[in-house]
């Protein structure tokens, strides 16, 4: 008799505990604001999925642990829009890459807060890493709108032209 008081007690004590984890709000592991460039940024401006993904992860960064369990389902199907939606300028292997990574870190995020015992501490990292995962999905777009080699090349050599024009012009 007295086993299972104290057993049920440590269990009460355990759930206690629990709950007040996830009351807490999310501590984001980085400082790290990808901003996307405005190249970037007008590939995107139509792309309802991005903005709502967006949305979505800048919510996630003031989320307490309840919320992150609430919203995790909604955020996986936020997540496989994305994937389903890429605008054709956009269709490139390392794109689809970074949406099926984020793809994946939803699904994780959604299956341990569906889990029987659930954990705050591995959800607070999933929701971590989705958060870093979008961040690495925004440098990936930026990627896409930087100057080959062989474009910052040209424009060296166009610069040099300009510049030897006006040494000629100011010598005469």
């Amino acid at each position: 008799m007295i086993a299972c008081e104290e057993n049920t007690q440590q269990s009460q004590n355990t759930v206690q505990q629990d709950s007040l984890e996830f009351s807490e709000p999310l501590q984001v592991d980085t400082n790290r604001s990808v901003t996307l460039m405005p190249e970037a940024r007008e590939a995107v401006g139509e792309w309802l999925a991005y903005a709502t993904a967006q949305h979505e992860i800048e919510t996630l960064k003031t989320a307490t642990g309840n919320d992150i369990i609430q919203n995790s389902g909604p955020m996986l199907e936020i997540m496989e829009n994305l994937n389903n939606s890429i605008p054709e300028e956009l269709q490139v292997n390392a794109v689809k890459a970074r949406t099926n990574v984020l793809l994946t870190k939803a699904g994780v995020l959604n299956q341990l807060a569906h889990k029987k015992n659930q954990n705050a501490g591995e959800i607070y990292t999933a929701a971590n890493e989705l958060i870093t995962e979008f961040d690495n999905f925004k440098l990936q777009l930026n990627e896409l709108f930087l100057p080959s080699p062989e474009d910052f090349e040209l424009e060296l050599d166009e610069e040099f032209e300009e510049n030897l024009e006006m040494q000629d012009t100011l010598s005469e």
